[in-house]
């Protein structure tokens, strides 16, 4: 009887540990910031395979941009409910700054059903829905910096140039 006892105690904490050790994980940072297309002249092509997407910078993007991606709860502090984060940040011209250009997001559908039905500010635009998921991109809503700047001149332009239906595809 006592031996039962030791055998069934060790599985469940076996079961314990084991669900601790997951959980840890699945909570890891996710981030990861790096420069993409510094002088190249052909476009790199961004590919997330954790949240099953590409997406395929303007040309004129090469060398002003960096690319920033969170997932699980890096994500949601970025955007509530969301379970993969992209940002596409413009590099100002001195290389001390940054604003996003492009974020692209990957909500659950029955989160971004609730999102997209709350009042105020929309979370963004859905670009693509698969498995259950939508793909969502989100646009500055103005140019953060001086229109007559140097940095003000070149977001526009680059701004002005992002063709995400062109440009976003989901991965196969």
């Amino acid at each position: 009887m006592n031996f039962k006892k030791i055998i069934v105690g060790i599985i469940l904490t076996s079961v314990v540990v084991i669900g601790i050790i997951f959980a840890v994980n699945n909570g890891k940072l996710e981030h990861s910031a790096q420069p993409v297309a510094q002088e190249s002249e052909k476009t790199e092509l961004y590919t997330n395979s954790q949240a099953n997407f590409s997406f395929k910078p303007p040309t004129s993007w090469n060398g002003h941009y960096k690319v920033s991606q969170y997932a699980g709860v890096d994500a949601d502090k970025i955007l509530p409910s969301a379970k993969h984060v992209v940002q596409f940040d413009y590099a100002t011209k001195d290389g001390q700054g940054s604003e996003t250009l492009l974020m692209i997001s990957v909500f659950m559908k029955t989160d971004w059903t609730r999102l997209s039905s709350e009042e105020g500010t929309p979370v963004g635009t859905s670009i693509a829905e698969s498995n259950d998921m939508v793909y969502v991109y989100t646009t500055p809503q103005s140019n953060p910096f001086d229109s007559q700047s140097e940095d003000g001149k070149l977001f526009d332009q680059l701004y002005g140039d992002l063709k995400i239906n062109e440009s976003f595809a989901l991965l196969k």
